[in-house]
Formats: C-alpha cells, sequence, structure tokens
C-alpha cells in the first residue's frame, strides 16, 4: 500500500505581488483540487510568507502532478511574483499516538 506524501511549499511574495499570487492561485487550484489523488491543497499566508500544505495519495502520485502541463504553468505564472525561489519540501508523515491528531 502506498503512503501519502506531504508537500510543504514556502513562497515570499515580491512587495506589491500578494494580490496577484493570490489570484494564481485562484485561477489554477481548482484544476489541482481534480487532480488524481490529491487530498489536501491548502493555500496559507504569514507575515513574511505564505505556505502551501499539499497531501497526495502517493509520491508517484505527487510526480504525475509535477509532470502535468498545468502544474508547468503554475510555477511559470508564480515565478515573476517571488522574492525568492519557491523552497518546496516533500516528506513522509509519521503518526505519533494519535492518528486523528498526528496526520494531516
Amino acid at each position: 500500500m502506498s503512503k501519502p506524501l506531504i508537500v510543504v511549499v514556502r513562497l515570499k511574495p515580491r512587495a506589491g505581488a500578494e494580490e496577484a499570487l493570490l489570484e494564481v492561485f485562484r485561477h489554477f487550484s481548482p484544476g489541482v483540487f481534480r487532480e488524481r489523488g490529491c487530498e489536501k491543497f491548502a493555500l496559507h499566508r504569514g507575515d513574511e510568507a505564505w505556505m502551501v500544505v499539499e497531501r497526495w495519495g502517493s509520491r508517484e502520485i505527487w510526480e504525475e502532478h509535477l509532470a502535468q502541463p498545468e502544474n508547468a504553468e503554475l510555477n511559470a505564472a508564480l515565478t515573476p511574483l517571488l522574492a525568492e525561489p519557491a523552497d518546496v519540501w516533500d516528506v513522509s508523515p509519521i503518526e505519533i499516538e494519535d492518528p486523528v491528531k498526528s496526520l494531516l
């Protein structure tokens, strides 16, 4: 059985690009939500950076997502809006005691 994969992406928008960044996500997220194996694709805003937290059914499914033309379009739209390259972390969840609270 495949293990789910959690992906955390840190994005630092250029000054003044926050609204444009949000519009990019509004445009592309419905397609991501419909992709096979996409369990979560959540955008969060902090004071200095934005975080995208994703959950995919498996690493293989995430890799399929990365190969989609729409993913390349999303990245191309994001790149000029960022002050620095996106920081992407892909990690496997580890259950600790309570599977409801300890797993995304």
